[in-house]
């Protein structure tokens, strides 16, 4: 048995050392990129670099657009209300059915449990996606949660979607 693992021991560390040999002789002929030839290489291509500076300017920039898009569909509701009172009462209760009808959401394979607590939240199943994955992680059922189509409601308890999440 000793010289077994003695043997299998001298063979690692052999293995180890052809490896080390290749590997620096591979990376020998390795160049490694410069700031100059990663600007050629953009105008070769007609690419635009950013700074970090730059980059960070843009970002704010893109948020706000996402929001933009949703507030033109709470204008929309707005002034269907704002047409007749018996219309602002229809309204308000068909969006309360709605809120309160099941339906199906998919959450598909392979799908971390941050990404689904996110998309619940983005789907207004729960309220906050990083309280519900504390609420999953607290109970030590965050990697019981599985995948597939779930009949839930929008503004439902954590401990409701959690049940019908890894049941």
């Amino acid at each position: 048995m000793r010289t077994n693992l003695r043997a299998f021991a001298i063979g690692i560390l052999f293995a180890t050392g052809v490896m080390g040999v290749a590997y620096s002789i591979v990376n020998a002929g390795a160049t490694t990129l410069s700031d100059e030839s990663v600007k050629a290489y953009a105008e070769e291509n007609e690419l635009h670099l950013l700074t970090k500076s730059e980059y960070n300017e843009l970002l704010p920039a893109i948020e706000p657009a996402e929001e933009a898009k949703e507030e033109p569909k709470e204008e929309e509701v707005t002034e269907e209300n704002n047409d007749e009172d018996g219309k602002k009462e229809e309204v308000k209760e068909k969006e309360k059915e709605e809120s309160n009808e099941p339906f199906e959401i998919v959450i598909p394979d392979g799908m971390a449990t941050y990404e689904i607590t996110a998309l619940l939240a983005r789907e207004g199943i729960i309220e906050d996606d990083k309280e519900f994955d504390e609420y999953l992680e607290d109970r030590n059922i965050a990697t019981k949660v599985r995948s597939g189509t779930f009949t839930m409601k929008k503004g439902m308890s954590y401990k409701d979607a959690a049940e019908v999440l890894i049941k």
